[in-house]
């Protein structure tokens, strides 16, 4: 079984490269969202047809600053459209989180990759679909990425057992597939997957204590929950490697790029100085941004950090983020794993 994926792997690994990518369309999570959560919820409501507002300067991203996506804009002169959602996961269906997401959405979920972002996406660019008139994007020189995944396999869903009855790691990396068959239906041709990064580094889920920690307050078993996660991360990953390129035998003239955000989390885990430019010693096991409201405080030397809170990584973790993915858009970076005519 796994002779012939890799067979199918081979076949189409391909050299060629012909346009240059302009557009980059992006879909996910916190690690990702730029402001549509917190549209949500200040303002009670979904967000209008071509929302594209941007932290900063409004406040900042899950990251304490800039998103990976505008320094990918400014890295590589694109041009993108964002529909990720801080807390969504590839489908409530599979994972939802019932009261943990805005009041604005069915069941106070957070809006997911299926069940609203390709909506909203929709909305936007499909004729037929959409509310307001747009120019089509280029399907030769626009990349539609994907990073999902954390709170699909994390706390109150796979790692908790939360899910709904029958879900496995196996259904969450199927989702992933189905975004790129809709994704194709409307005309999308290149596919960037990017996957998980080691969740058992991050410091809500390692094994080091998280002293006053608020993400995962409850008393918990911090060394059984770490090898749970460790494995199901593994298994999404490895499991994508294997799904996505079958996957494009069924979509005549599709290509991808598999990026490897495991590798580059680990890689900047293990040496800091290669990746993060602060000026004070290295901080990869901690985060900068502790408490909320009236007991917050920061750190002040955020850029020698790899993780900004419990959960995300740092601006300058992102910042290498995204000096990747460019790289992967014009098929140079090593973190990426280039399938048909990418």
């Amino acid at each position: 079984m796994v002779s012939g994926a890799l067979v199918v792997v081979a076949a189409l690994v391909s050299t060629a490269f012909a346009w240059p990518t302009s557009t980059l369309v992006t879909f996910g999570d916190s690690y990702t969202d730029q402001s549509r959560l917190q549209y949500f919820q200040q303002n009670g409501t979904y967000p209008p047809p071509h929302y594209q507002e941007v932290y900063p300067p409004l406040q900042f991203a899950a990251d304490g600053g800039t998103t990976w996506v505008r320094y990918a804009e400014m890295y590589g002169n694109l041009q993108s459209y964002n529909y990720a959602v801080s807390g969504a996961a590839c489908s409530n269906l599979l994972t939802p989180r019932p009261g943990a997401g805005p009041p604005a959405y069915p069941d106070a979920n957070y809006p997911s990759v299926l069940e609203y972002e390709i909506p909203a996406f929709a909305m936007d660019w499909v004729p037929g679909l959409q509310v307001m008139s747009a120019p089509p994007l280029n399907p030769d020189t626009t990349v539609y990425s994907l990073w999902i995944g954390t709170n699909d396999v994390g706390d109150g869903s796979l790692l908790t057992g939360n899910q709904t009855a029958g879900t496995t790691i196996v259904n969450v990396t199927e989702c992933a597939i189905e975004w790129m068959n809709i994704m194709y239906s409307y005309g999308a041709r290149q596919f960037l997957m990017q996957n998980m990064i080691p969740l058992q580094l991050v410091p809500m889920y390692s094994v080091l204590p998280d002293i006053g920690g608020t993400f995962w307050a409850t008393p918990h078993n911090r060394t059984e929950y770490n090898i749970r996660l460790q494995e199901l991360v593994l298994a999404g990953n490895a499991l994508w490697d294997l799904q996505v390129p079958a996957a494009l035998t069924k979509l005549p003239g599709a290509a991808a790029a598999i990026f490897n955000s495991y590798a580059l989390f680990t890689d900047m885990y293990n040496n800091p100085g290669d990746f993060l430019n602060g000026t004070q010693p290295f901080n990869v096991t901690g985060y900068v941004s502790h408490g909320s409201g009236a007991t917050l405080m920061n750190a002040t030397n955020p850029d020698s950090y790899l993780w900004w809170n419990e959960l995300h990584p740092s601006e300058q973790a992102q910042r290498n983020v995204a000096k990747e993915i460019v790289a992967t858009l014009s098929r140079t970076s090593k973190y990426a794993t280039y399938l048909g005519d990418w």
